[in-house]
């Protein structure tokens, strides 16, 4: 990163072919919790001997977001629920966690503070929602957003909530007066992740439409903007280093980048992945090391110390069969670890609406990095064929690769959605026949009652 030095891969975590891994986070004590598709939530141990993860429990959907603080570790999912485990979890040993239920729809995110006494959540009910850990209760609603929230986050403090969804609006709330003191309209698509920086006088968001926002809460400016940061590929989640002006992001292009944000610019883009990247972490108390996951491997990557060697590219990652990735030293074996996990549906991202083509230019910092022809989906998904039919193209010809993964999960998401729509509609229809059954009906009553009069004056 700084000074040149690169992320080395040290080790992987190799989930079972037939499952898919939605959720991952880097925990204390060389340790890894995932979460699948099929509610599965492993705890991997990365000492030296301890290959196979531990089956830490179980949720009734999807696993949306784990995180971890102290001895606590809470995931989220699907099923509308929230999950805590205290303490044991730190020993490997099974145990049946706390479910708290605040939420009736799917819970996208979680988040605890540091002293491990408050749990945040936000969920696709358009909810922001805080509960108490320690007295396993809900106590407040931050009401506010028009659409599904998807990321949620506390400040270091617990005195500050960040949230952004679907309405393509950041909120900035007090948790004390329950209000929203500022929402942010600078985005121009879907926010997929928001967090506080170094500190509780920034926050950062990334967007559907692969951009990078950075607002000063002392001014409420947009202080930094990184547009089509991954090329036109969407950006699931980001990152802030503990201790460093460092962001990394992940995205569906399959690709980590590395932004220097003092500098205001790229300094690394790390490949390694098959697939869609859904998460990215550091360690967050020495930032030595960070994780990636997509749906079916979790990385493991070692910062080394600042060197003052030319900057490289590239991370050093161990030669990929599928796809031979440039490798810079491919002479060291790397370690993988196996599950053994039930087999589940093959899904890739969450698709939200589809993006705006324009970028929003920030009023000092502005970056634009990479082309389509680099790192967005290939020309035959369904991200580009919306984008084409969006722009009025008047020729489409599309040439669908086999190996995209995002058009099946695309298709059924827009199929979702445009099922949802057309319910509408019919709900809307059958409203419309009622009253016009009903205005016909009035108006027989009406041409009855001229009748009769009629026949009475004759």
């Amino acid at each position: 990163m700084e000074g040149g030095a690169t992320a080395q891969l040290i080790r992987t975590l190799q989930g079972a072919p037939d499952v898919r891994l939605t959720a991952c986070t880097l925990l204390p004590k060389q340790q890894i919790a995932t979460g699948s598709q099929d509610g599965t939530l492993l705890l991997w141990n990365l000492a030296p001997g301890r290959p196979r993860p531990l089956k830490l429990g179980h949720h009734g959907g999807q696993v949306t977001c784990i995180k971890a603080a102290g001895k606590t570790l809470v995931s989220s999912s699907t099923d509308s629920t929230v999950s805590i485990w205290k303490s044991q979890w730190e020993t490997l040993k099974k145990q049946k966690p706390v479910t708290l239920k605040v939420h009736f729809s799917p819970v996208r995110c979680c988040d605890l503070s540091a002293d491990e006494r408050l749990l945040l959540t936000s969920s696709d009910d358009k909810t922001v929602k805080l509960s108490s850990v320690k007295e396993r209760r809900f106590m407040a609603s931050y009401l506010g957003h028009a659409n599904w929230v998807r990321s949620a986050s506390l400040s270091p403090t617990a005195s500050q909530i960040v949230s952004g969804g679907d309405d393509k609006t950041v909120r900035l709330w007090d948790v004390e007066q329950k209000t929203c003191v500022q929402a942010f309209y600078d985005s121009a698509s879907s926010i997929t992740c928001a967090k506080f920086g170094l500190d509780e006088n920034v926050i950062v968001a990334s967007g559907w439409d692969s951009s990078i926002n950075l607002w000063d809460l002392r001014s409420f400016q947009l202080r930094q903007h990184y547009g089509r940061a991954h090329g036109a590929s969407p950006i699931t989640q980001v990152a802030i280093h503990p201790n460093r002006d460092l962001l990394i992001s992940g995205g569906a292009d399959r690709q980590l980048r590395v932004w220097d944000l003092r500098a205001g610019k790229l300094r690394n883009s790390i490949l390694g992945h098959d697939r869609p990247i859904h998460s990215c972490c550091w360690d967050e108390t020495s930032g030595e090391h960070f994780i990636s996951g997509d749906s079916e491997v979790v990385f493991y990557w070692s910062l080394p110390a600042a060197t003052s060697t030319p900057m490289d590219d590239g991370a050093k990652v161990p030669k990929s069969s599928k796809d031979g990735f440039d490798a810079v030293d491919a002479t060291t074996p790397v370690p993988s670890c196996e599950a053994t996990m039930p087999p589940a549906t093959e899904e890739e991202l969450d698709v939200p609406d589809l993006p705006s083509k324009e970028d929003r230019v920030a009023p000092m910092t502005t970056m634009e990095t990479g082309t389509p022809e680099q790192t967005s989906l290939p020309n035959g998904s369904l991200h580009h064929l919306l984008e084409a039919a969006w722009a009025g193209e008047d020729q489409i010809q599309p040439k669908v690769d086999p190996q995209d993964k995002m058009l099946p999960e695309a298709a059924a998401m827009m199929l979702e959605k445009m099922v949802s729509d057309m319910e509408v509609l019919t709900s809307l229809l059958s409203s419309i026949e009622v009253r016009m059954a009903r205005t016909e009906e009035t108006t027989a009553e009406v041409q009855q009652l001229l009748q009769q009069r009629r026949a009475k004056m004759a």
